[in-house]
C-alpha cells in the first residue's frame, strides 16, 4: 500500500500490534501450523507482509547452495476475480525457480515453445511438494490470500484447499495475509485447518476511550503532513473521519489525500467541505462496512483460534447513517493527544 500523504508508513498501535504478534508467532512457530493475519481493506496487511519476510530473510541468511527458507508471493486472480489452483502453483513454482516452471523461458524470448505435458494440476502440486523439500523451505507465506476464497465451485474450492494443504509440512509454516473473507468465505471451516490455524487481526478502531485516544493521535501526526484551514481541522472531523474510513488508516489516507488534491487544485486549504467533498460513495463505505462486520463476527466463531494483537476494545456496530455526526460529541479545542514518543 503506497503512502499517498506520509513519506513512510506511520506507525500507530494496532498496527504495530499485529506486526509484533505475527513476527513472533512465526518466529516460534515450529512447523505444522497455519497462521493468519486478516483484517479491513487499506489496512497496512501487505506492508506487514514485506517486513515480515524482510526479518525472516535476515534471521536465516545462509550461503548453502540451493536453500531458500522462505518462499513468497501474492495471490492474483483472473479477470472475473477467481483464483486457480494451477496459477498459484506456477507463481510458486517460479519463486522456487524449478525446471518445470523455468523451461517456459523469459518474456524477451522468440518461439519458446510452451510444453502441453506436464502440466496438470496434479503434476504440478507434486513438483511443488518435492521443490520446497528440496528447497528445505521452512516458511511459505502468502500476501492477497483472501483472493483464495474467490470461487462458488465445491470441486475448485476442494482443489484450492488441497493445493494450500501442500504448502504446510510438519517442519513448515505456512502463513496466510489478507481480507477478512479469509475468514467468512469458509477457507477455515476444513478439517485440514482444525488445531493447525492461528488467526492474528489487524483490526480497525472504533470510538472507545482508549481507540479514539490513538485516533486522535493518528489525525495529529497528518496535522503536521497537510496544508489545513486551521490547525484543529481535523480534530473537529474526527468522529466523521473515523466512521467514513471505518477506522483503517489506509481508507483514511485516501480521504484526506483527495481533500487535498481538492485543496491544491482550488488554490486553498483543507477545509470542512473539502473533507466531506472527499468522503466514499454510500454503496463503497457499505460495501466496506459489510465485509468488516462480517469477518470480525466469523472471528467470534473461531475465537479460541484468534490471539488479539492488542486488547483495545472491539467497537460497537453503530445503527445510524454513515458519516452522521453524534449530536452529543464535543471535540475540546485544543485537543489533547498522546505523545508520539
Amino acid at each position: 500500500m503506497p503512502a499517498l500523504i506520509a513519506t513512510k508508513a506511520l506507525q500507530h498501535t494496532n498496527f504495530t500490534a499485529a506486526s509484533e504478534l505475527l513476527l513472533n508467532l512465526v518466529r516460534t512457530c515450529p512447523g505444522g501450523k497455519t497462521i493468519a493475519l486478516v483484517g479491513p481493506t487499506q489496512a497496512g496487511k501487505s506492508v506487514i507482509f514485506r517486513r515480515l519476510v524482510d526479518r525472516l530473510a535476515a534471521d536465516l541468511r545462509e550461503d548453502s547452495p540451493g536453500y531458500m527458507p522462505i518462499v513468497a508471493t501474492h495471490v492474483a486472480t483472473s479477470q472475473d476475480g477467481r483464483i486457480s489452483p494451477k496459477h498459484l502453483a506456477m507463481k510458486l513454482l517460479a519463486v522456487l525457480r524449478h525446471p518445470i516452471y523455468m523451461h517456459i523461458g523469459s518474456i524477451e524470448e522468440e518461439g519458446r515453445h510452451v510444453p502441453a505435458r506436464g502440466r496438470d494440476e496434479s503434476t504440478l502440486r507434486v513438483a511443488l511438494e518435492r521443490a520446497l523439500e528440496a528447497r528445505r523451505t521452512l516458511y511459505v507465506v502468502v500476501d492477497e490470500a483472501h483472493h483464495l476464497t474467490h470461487t462458488k465451485d465445491p470441486t475448485v474450492r476442494a482443489n484450492v484447499l488441497q493445493s494450500i494443504k501442500c504448502l504446510g509440512a510438519l517442519d513448515r509454516t505456512l502463513v496466510l495475509i489478507g481480507g477478512y473473507e479469509l475468514a467468512y468465505r469458509g477457507l477455515f471451516d476444513s478439517a485440514h485447518f482444525a488445531g493447525r490455524l492461528v488467526v492474528v487481526e489487524l483490526a480497525p478502531y472504533g470510538d472507545g476511550g482508549a481507540d479514539m485516544a490513538e485516533w486522535m493521535r493518528i489525525l495529529k501526526a497528518f496535522t503536521g503532513l497537510l496544508p489545513l484551514a486551521h490547525e484543529d481541522t481535523l480534530y473537529k472531523q474526527a468522529d466523521l473521519l473515523l466512521r467514513a474510513s471505518h477506522g483503517s488508516l489506509g481508507l483514511l489516507e485516501k480521504i484526506l489525500w483527495q481533500a487535498k488534491v481538492r485543496a491544491l487544485a482550488s488554490g486553498g486549504f483543507i477545509d470542512a467541505q473539502a473533507i466531506r467533498s472527499s468522503l466514499p460513495a454510500k454503496a463503497e463505505h457499505r460495501t466496506i462496512r459489510t465485509d468488516i462486520d462480517r469477518g470480525r463476527e466469523a472471528l467470534q466463531r473461531l475465537e479460541h483460534l484468534t490471539i488479539p494483537a492488542t486488547s483495545l476494545p472491539t467497537p460497537k456496530k453503530r445503527n445510524d447513517a454513515p458519516f452522521k455526526r453524534k449530536p452529543d460529541r464535543r471535540l475540546p479545542t485544543p485537543i489533547k493527544v498522546a505523545s508520539d514518543d
